[in-house]
């Protein structure tokens, strides 16, 4: 059969054969993704509006420049049916994000139930019919990201004449990571280096397109990828032990850290961005509130995601669900200052600090204080969700724990239960801690002429992905050397440091005008001032 060809702004010509043309890319499976934005960051640049549809398919025209590592008369002699399994490796690369939820990951996190992957892990071993796969699911530390188990199962249950029940296996590990374990041979080992090549904690053909994509589309220069000399580079051969890894040839050693480079900027200056972080914010409560008020569920089926579709009352019937669906039931929404905002951007709320670098410099040197701080936050966090109330510090959530203090105390006054009073005299402490660093921020709303209605959003702090052993472990081949090497013992950049800690926060406020400025130096001296006030009888304190 002939090829078609795609344009693509960034490779130029994609080639992909008829028969995956009018099966998969031509199906309305994989036409749903050009409803599915590929990131979170059109707040923050407006042209980033790629999707998942043209993304997947960059993924497949890597995996057909990565396979040709493959295709030697080594491997074809371990594995005759080698050609099959490249075949099925690339169907994967194609079809890696079709089980993608809405709004890039914000939407993932409703594939699961009660927040466990075990649903999706039972689905996806039902339709592999591997009972091996089961037992180093259950064995296994790491877990698939809901979205890839999803992608699994909606490929297997969607295209289930291209995938042989032979292969099916193998598929689903290649989308979800899970490489084979058990009764480890050469044949396995390299299945799991086509199954690295897709899904890798440091470099695959899935990484290596959004990086680049990602960076084209925002306009975020980095670093360029030679992402040619890097896949051609590529080996696959035996270990010490007789079992293939893949190797890279010593001339993608540049690109490699290129593409660790551009991969750490991505993430603490995109995806850490306070702008990205409180766009997330909004759709997670919109989520929240569509799923409750509308849907009716907690989970977010497959059947949403197919052609059949699932009925909704009022509404009809949600198929192929995309990022239009949402906005649209977001639309139908009674009442929702998150839409408003969503919608509104005059009404949003700005943050008072813009990175992570500058909330280091702002409690430099007081790491122990910070913490007590955050943990206080976590703190605060619980207690208003167990009032009914979402984590804003305003004069509501000031007014409801004012409340719930006196109830307590009212109900010690009544009390003769000598374990009860102490229970109740450690949650009258801990509240009275909640509702002075509540006044603290209503203090600061005074002095600074704002509302008193603060968002606090936590982030990951930022650790460089030099650090990975990982990539330190990367084999490169060197002629001069008979066995491969380490990409540590021949790159000097591995030298970056644990963060001090694993998360920060962004304190949001809103404005009353245009271009508004706040002073923060008196805060900080009361936060730390607060946060030193519970060092010294932190061991009366119960922190959860």
């Amino acid at each position: 059969m002939a090829n078609k060809r795609f344009k693509d702004p960034i490779y130029g010509y994609i080639e992909i054969d008829e028969k995956l043309i009018t099966q998969v890319v031509d199906s309305a499976s994989f036409q749903r993704l050009r409803d599915v934005m590929q990131t979170s960051y059109s707040p923050l640049y407006a042209s980033a509006v790629h999707n998942r549809f043209v993304h997947s398919i960059g993924v497949y025209h890597l995996a057909c420049i990565a396979s040709k590592a493959f295709r030697n008369k080594e491997l074809r002699i371990i594995i005759p049916q080698i050609e099959q399994y490249i075949n099925i490796f690339q169907l994967a690369c194609l079809l890696h994000d079709v089980g993608h939820a809405p709004f890039s990951h914000t939407g993932e996190k409703y594939f699961l139930t009660k927040g466990e992957r075990g649903a999706l892990h039972a689905r996806l071993v039902k339709l592999t019919k591997d009972t091996v796969l089961d037992e180093e699911i259950k064995k296994n530390a790491y877990k698939a990201a809901p979205h890839e188990l999803m992608s699994a199962i909606v490929a297997l249950e969607t295209f289930p004449k291209l995938i042989p029940a032979k292969m099916r296996s193998f598929f689903a590990r290649c989308i979800t990571g899970y490489k084979y374990e058990k009764n480890m041979n050469e044949s396995k080992s390299i299945l799991n280096c086509l199954i690295e090549s897709l899904n890798s904690k440091v470099i695959d053909v899935d990484r290596l397109d959004y990086l680049i994509r990602d960076s084209y589309m925002t306009g975020f220069d980095t670093v360029k990828i030679d992402y040619i000399r890097l896949l051609d580079s590529i080996r696959v051969m035996p270990d010490e032990f007789g079992l293939y890894q893949i190797c890279y040839y010593k001339t993608a050693v540049s690109v490699i850290e290129n593409a660790v480079y551009a991969h750490d900027a991505e993430r603490k200056w995109i995806q850490n961005h306070p702008i990205v972080l409180y766009e997330i914010y909004l759709l997670n409560n919109i989520f929240e509130q569509i799923m409750r008020k509308i849907l009716v569920t907690e989970v977010l089926l497959p059947k949403y995601l197919s052609e059949k579709g699932k009925r909704i009352k009022h509404y009809g019937t949600v198929r192929l669900m995309g990022d239009s669906d949402i906005l649209y039931l977001m639309k139908n929404l009674e009442d929702s200052s998150f839409a408003d905002e969503y919608y509104g951007r005059r009404y949003r709320k700005h943050p008072i600090w813009k990175s992570e670098a500058e909330f280091q410099a702002i409690f430099l040197g007081q790491e122990k204080l910070l913490s007590i701080i955050e943990a206080e936050i976590n703190s605060l966090v619980t207690h208003l969700r167990s009032l009914g109330l979402p984590f804003i510090i305003n004069e509501l959530s000031l007014r409801e724990c004012r409340k719930d203090l006196g109830d307590n105390e009212i109900l010690l006054s009544k009390t003769s239960d000598c374990s009860e009073k102490k229970k109740l005299e450690i949650s009258i402490a801990t509240r009275k801690q909640h509702v002075r660093f509540m006044e603290i921020w209503e203090g600061f709303a005074r002095e600074m002429d704002v509302d008193f209605e603060f968002l606090i959003i936590h982030a990951d702090q930022f650790n460089s992905n030099f650090r990975k052993q990982e990539l330190g472990n990367l084999k490169i081949l060197l002629p001069e050397l008979h066995n491969p090497c380490k990409f540590e013992d021949v790159s000097n950049v591995l030298k970056a440091q644990k963060s001090k800690g694993e998360k920060f926060f962004f304190v949001y406020y809103a404005r009353k005008y245009e271009g508004q400025q706040i002073s923060i130096s008196n805060l900080r001296k009361q936060m730390l001032y607060f946060a030193n006030e519970i060092n010294i009888d932190r061991e009366s304190i119960n922190y959860k």
